[in-house]
């Protein structure tokens, strides 16, 4: 019987599902998860979750949360805060859609690319090339605290208490995994290549908006269970979480570019947050020795950016592969 103690830091999206994969595989496993701050003010609160992929390198991630998705939509339903939506993504530029049709077109489903008649049907000023395609969108702040709710149901532990080094907890468990976002880096003690990428998500009343829509990546309405989704900026290195006149002023006119009709729409609430971006991300295993000489698995899983929805059940898998291969070579 495989038995451990095991820290995960974060109560993201990406800490929950890496809790979640863990005690499925290895349910005789004692798993504390450690959250420096309530979940509203994490980055996994805000966001729609729609399925959509930035590195073709992070396939295989993607499609197994992917088929996890369909399974979840399919089988429970709208209690995981998980829906079937469809969309497009527009652009003037042809190489960035076509990015999109590598990392993603083998997956999610009715890919294709809109003629100039359906274009110029649909909106009012298109922009030159434009997908369309179906995928899952998983809410954040309702499918975040359903995991949480299972995982406290199998009597896991939430702790609040701000983590500055993995060695902190590692004198005490068997394995960390760190799911520190954009605090990943600094906690790991080896790595300051996480840098933010501010964000910010005004929510509408505009429920009769049923389909997402996207210009160039950055601006976007998605459909949530409630109200719609209206975003964003993308601005690297900047950590300030005040959503300014000056925000609300470049989402507005840029999305009424594409879609004029949703002048009309209330902002219901506002959300500003920060996106824990890094070249690769990091989904790896080390042992860690402390002064003391005890010896811990220390599994990373951070630098997610803006597609932690998209990958995390991908990466929670890997996280169980690497304790499944450190138990094996512990049995050599």
């Amino acid at each position: 019987m495989f038995s451990k103690n095991i820290a995960i830091i974060g109560e993201g999206v990406i800490g929950v599902s890496s809790a979640l994969a863990i005690g499925q595989k290895f349910p005789h496993s004692k798993i504390t998860i450690f959250h420096d701050r309530p979940f509203d003010k994490t980055c996994s609160y805000g966001p729609a979750g729609l399925f959509r992929l930035d590195k073709e390198e992070l396939k295989p991630l993607a499609k197994v949360t992917f088929e996890r998705m369909a399974y979840l939509e399919k089988n429970i339903g709208h209690e995981t805060g998980i829906k079937l939506l469809s969309g497009h993504i527009q652009s003037d530029d042809e190489k960035k859609l076509k990015h999109q049709e590598r990392v993603m077109s083998e997956y999610v489903y009715n890919f294709r690319w809109l003629t100039d008649r359906e274009k110029k049907s649909l909106f009012i000023d298109p922009l030159k090339y434009c997908i369309h395609y179906t995928a899952y969108a998983s809410e954040g702040k309702k499918y975040v605290p359903w995991i949480k709710n299972i995982l406290q149901k199998k009597g896991i532990k939430f702790i609040e208490k701000e983590i500055n080094n993995v060695n902190e907890i590692g004198k005490d468990y068997d394995i960390v995994v760190n799911c520190g976002g954009l605090n990943g880096g600094k906690i790991s003690g080896d790595d300051d290549t996480v840098y933010p990428i501010r964000g910010v998500v005004l929510e509408l009343d505009s429920v009769w908006h049923k389909h997402f829509n996207y210009k160039d990546f950055v601006n976007f309405t998605i459909p949530m269970s409630n109200s719609v989704a209206l975003g964003t900026v993308k601005q690297e290195h900047r950590s300030d979480t005040e959503i300014t006149d000056a925000d609300r002023k470049e989402i507005w006119e840029n999305y009424l570019k594409i879609h004029p009709t949703m002048k009309e729409a209330k902002v219901i609430s506002e959300w500003c947050n920060l996106r824990p971006e890094r070249k690769v991300i990091r989904l790896e295993s080390e042992m860690r020795e402390l002064e003391n000489g005890k010896k811990y698995l220390l599994i990373h899983n951070y630098g997610h950016g803006s597609n932690g929805f998209t990958l995390h059940w991908g990466c929670a898998l890997k996280v169980v592969e690497f304790i499944e291969n450190n138990k094996i070579k512990s049995k050599i």
